[in-house]
């Protein structure tokens, strides 16, 4: 029915999450009937997630690429933060809506996804051994790791991840906590509001 490129655009945009075929050809549309600075805008946004963006070599959050070399980012990289205390997310968004909500002033750590519900076996793209080398050999600006809080999303899957990570860390002799109440069963970190998040940090529990 649509021409090549506008067939393709919409094979490609209807992948990403929550667009589906019918999102996709309307943005195709207002892409195409907008104007060109906009087209021209987009094209460099998409051009420089490829080219201007590295991954944190201590957390693995996202960062600027540097001219100068250095591998890490803004919050691993600053005195100023508690480098006695990680959080634990899932992904970079749930990362962002936690820091937003003002009430965590210490590191992070990204581990990239969580267990499937549906698959017994451990997924391998986890970060979960760079955790637990970077508890181990301090590598946070040397300072001894007391409190690792698994800030997961209060899902099936969320619960599976952070039972693994509970048994992975018991032996490290650090204080493992969870979000407490204010965050629903079935809930995403990242659609959490400010304040349900600041409630649910302050009343962390720790594990068992």
């Amino acid at each position: 029915m649509y021409p090549k490129p506008i067939k393709e655009f919409i094979d490609n945009f209807s992948k990403l999450p929550g667009i589906g075929p019918r999102q996709a050809a309307r943005l195709a549309f207002w892409i195409l009937n907008g104007e060109k600075k906009v087209r021209d805008n987009l094209k460099k946004a998409l051009e420089g997630l490829e080219h201007d963006i590295d991954i944190c070599s201590v957390c693995f959050f996202t960062m600027e690429h540097s001219r100068h070399g250095e591998d890490k980012c803004h919050f691993c990289d600053n005195p100023a933060r508690d480098h006695k205390m990680i959080c634990v997310t899932e992904k970079e968004t749930d990362l962002a809506t936690i820091e937003k909500s003002g009430n965590y002033k210490g590191l992070y750590h990204v581990l990239g996804g969580l267990f499937s519900a549906l698959d017994t076996a451990i997924p391998k793209n986890l970060k979960m051994p760079e955790l637990i080398n970077r508890i181990e050999s301090k590598k946070n600006g040397g300072k001894k790791i007391e409190e690792v809080i698994l800030a997961l999303s209060s899902t099936h899957e969320g619960d599976l991840t952070a039972h693994y990570l509970e048994r992975l860390l018991k032996p490290l002799k650090v204080k493992i906590t969870r979000l407490g109440r204010g965050l629903p069963y079935g809930a995403d970190v990242e659609f959490a509001d400010a304040k349900t998040l600041s409630g649910a940090l302050d009343g962390r529990k720790e594990t068992k």
